[in-house]
Parts: C-alpha cells; structure tokens; sequence
C-alpha cells in the first residue's frame, strides 16, 4: 500500500503531510454551509437565515450515518494494512460504500414522504416553514452524495494521498462560491439556490475521488469475497463517535431552536445561526487535525508500534491547543466583525449574537482537544471509549445544561452551555485516557 510514510516516516513530517491538507479541505468544506449563510444573510434576510438553520439537523442525521461508517469503515481497514492484508481492507471499502449508498436511499424516502411534520416539529413555523421545506427539499435529491464524498476521501486518504483527499474538498468550496453567487445574488433564488449551489458543488470531489481507484496508484484491488458483512456493524459500532458529534450537533441545535424560537422570536434564532457557523468554522479547523489521527493511529495500530501512536497523539493535541488559543483571542477582540457578515442590518440579532460570543468564547479552552482525544480513540478501535466521549460532549452534557442552566439564569442562561459542555467533556476525556493508560500499561507493558 502507499502508506510507507505512516509507518515508517519522521514524526512532524508525516503528521503535517497528511494534517494540513486535511485541515484546509475541511475548511474549506465546512465554508460551503458558511458562504451560504453569508449570501443568504446579505441576500434574502434575517428570517431566510433561521430558516436555514431549522433544516440543520436533518442535515446533520443525514451525514452522521455516513460519516460513521466512513470513519469506523477506514479505520478497520488501516487496521488490516498495518497487517499486510490487503484482500480484507480492500473488501472493508466496498463494504462500506454498499453500507452507505443502502442508507442514503432510506434516508430519502423516509424525510420526502415525511417532511412537513419533521419540519414543524423542529420549530418550522409560521414565517419560517416554506424556506426551510424549500430549502430541504433541495438537499435531499442530493442526498446520497454527501456521505459518499466523505466516504471516498477517507479511503483515498488512507491509500497515501492525503492531498488528493484534500484537493477535492478544497475544489468543492470554490465551486460552491461560484455557484452561491450565480443562484443566490444574480438569479434571486434564495435559499433554493442556496441549496442546489451546494448539491452541485459536493459532487465534483465525488469524481475527483472515483478517478483515483480505476488509476495505477491505488492499491486497492477487487477482492476475491466481501468476508462476513458483521464488520460493517463493527465499523459502524467504532465510529459511533462520528454518528454522535454529527448528530447530537443537530438535536442541540434543535433544542437551542425551540428555546430561541419561544423566548426571542426569529431574531434569536438568526443570532443562534451565526454562533452556529463560528462554532463550525473552529471546530473544522480543529476536526482537520484531530481526524488525522485515524490513518496514522489505525495503521500503526496494526503493525503494533505503540511508540509511533503516543508521537502521533502528542502532535495533535499540541496543534489544536494553538488552534483554540487563537481562535479564543479572535472572538474575544473582533467578534462584530464577523457577526457584521451575516447580520448587517438585524441590529436586535446582533446584540444577541455579541452576547452570545461573550459567553461561548470560552469553549475553545477544550474543543480541539476533546476532539483529538475521540478521533485518538476511535483509531485505536477503543469504540466505547470513543463513543463515551462523542456521547457527553455532543449529547448529554449539552442537554442537561440546556435543562438545567434556564431554569437558573433565564432564557440568557442557554449562551453559557458550549463552553461549560466542553470543559466537562475535557474531564471525561481525560479520565478515559488515564483508565486505558492504566489498563494497557497493566495487561500488555504498551504505551499509549
């Protein structure tokens, strides 16, 4: 395979060489949701915003399933490499594709035939519902794309071509810029236009991706049988921390809506859109790094060289903590200028928005980190621990501040959930990585 870098190359080289590429194609990626914000802000209102944001957790279960078994799926087959067997992680990736292709068609019909009610229960009202039918009608003829894309760049990536992986993201958001300016501002199409912008845009690194298996440099084969088709569930059982922090970001997003919609009106909901998008944006940028990990961990993993893994981890978290650093020192001397993209002329969403920084600011102490610890474990095939993780900073922790922080401080209590969620997810992780430590030191003499 082409994957002699991982594990035999210098540590700071081969971490950048496949980090940073990943990083900017992620950002990139993640700024075809944010350039739609932005047109959309600029372009059709306020209230076309928030409704954006209602179809976000539809789009966040849509791609959560495929993320995880593109995640879980790549991982057991850098296992396999780390091995030598080339047979079983090449029939992993068709597994994997077949997987998600088979959850993409179900996707589709259940939210077509369903879409209204769904809508209406996740604060579609009123003003709001036609922009967000509109605009979810639209992602879901393209619905199979997303999780492919992702898919095909995470086996792309683990065959040694981290930049390829990267130039098909990075190919996709300038398309989409293109594409938000002819269908949104030259053709007044909204958020329909917003939304058929990113459609097309997604599908162009799909190609790019396809073209590297039917080329001389993949190292993929078509195997001989498919094996037992349970390791698609263990694929999707260990990269259950993907489905969770893909997921769980639409449910609290949804919680945040019915709040929002219930004690501020559209405004707040705008407000929360934009903290949405600059959560998004640090999070991508610290998901670039971390998710590295998988390739690198997985493969070395396998060939069982522990000393090369502790490096690896010892990399990311050092790169996040920079990351989150300046991203914290950003929002804490220049938040209206960002804010001033989406919400020029909604003078009440803006004040919300200024205080709702104020408050999530601090969330950068521990967001990159808690995300290289689950993306560190999930390549470790360490699922629950993993999962655990995922589970408390994407789903309980939010939700019980959600409940809890209301109640105490008022509808203003809610700007203070991110950051205090991540801090205590940062404890959970810590003490998991300190109970494995214990346990792997104990059973094997193996570092982590």
């Amino acid at each position: 395979m082409n994957n002699n870098d991982i594990l035999t190359g210098r540590i700071w080289p081969t971490f950048l060489r496949y980090s940073l590429p990943w990083t900017l194609s992620m950002l990139t990626s993640g700024s075809a949701a944010i350039i739609d914000g932005i047109f959309i802000g600029q372009y059709a209102g306020a209230i076309a915003l928030a409704s954006v944001n209602i179809v976000a957790p539809v789009w966040g279960f849509m791609g959560g399933v495929g993320i995880m078994l593109a995640s879980g799926g790549s991982a057991i087959a850098g296992n396999y490499i780390g091995k030598g067997d080339v047979q079983s992680a090449s029939a992993m990736l068709i597994k994997t594709l077949l997987a998600i292709l088979g959850w993409s068609l179900a996707f589709f019909i259940v939210f077509f035939l369903f879409q209204e009610p769904a809508l209406y229960w996740m604060g579609g009202r009123g003003e709001l519902l036609p922009d967000s039918q509109a605009y979810l009608r639209i992602l879901l003829y393209f619905s199979p794309i997303f999780p492919l894309c992702f898919a095909l760049s995470y086996f792309v990536r683990l065959d040694g071509r981290p930049v390829l992986a990267s130039m098909g993201f990075i190919i996709c958001a300038g398309a989409n810029v293109v594409l938000d300016w002819f269908f949104i501002n030259y053709k007044g199409m909204g958020v329909v236009g917003a939304g058929i912008a990113t459609g097309i845009a997604y599908c162009v690194p799909c190609v790019i991706y396809a073209t590297h298996f039917v080329s001389r440099k993949c190292s993929f084969i078509l195997p001989k049988k498919l094996g037992k088709w349970d390791e698609v569930l263990k694929a999707a059982w260990n990269g259950s921390s993907e489905f969770v922090n893909e997921t769980s970001a639409g449910i609290v997003i949804l919680l945040f809506n019915i709040i929002l919609v219930s004690s501020m009106g559209p405004m707040g909901v705008a407000a929360f859109t934009v903290i949405g998008y600059i959560t998004m944006m640090g999070g991508l940028l610290c998901f670039g790094i971390a998710d590295t990990l998988t390739p690198l961990i997985s493969v070395n993993n396998g060939a069982k060289k522990f000393a090369r893994v502790k490096k690896f981890l010892g990399c990311a978290l050092i790169m996040v903590t920079a990351v989150d650093l300046l991203l914290l020192l950003y929002l804490s001397c220049w938040p209206r200028i960002i804010v001033d993209l989406f919400l020029m002329d909604a003078h009440q969403a803006t004040e919300i928005a200024l205080e709702f920084i104020a408050a999530a600011r601090w969330e950068f102490l521990f967001l990159g980190l808690n995300i290289a610890f689950t993306s560190y474990f999930t390549g470790r095939l360490w699922a629950p621990a993993s999962f655990i993780t995922a589970f408390g900073r994407g789903l309980l922790f939010p939700c019980l501040l959600l409940s809890l922080l209301p109640m105490c401080f008022g509808p203003e209590g809610i700007f203070f959930v991110p950051a205090i969620s991540e801090a205590m997810t940062f404890g959970l992780a810590i003490a998991i990585y300190c109970h494995m430590l214990k346990r792997n030191s104990k059973n094997s003499g193996q570092t982590l």
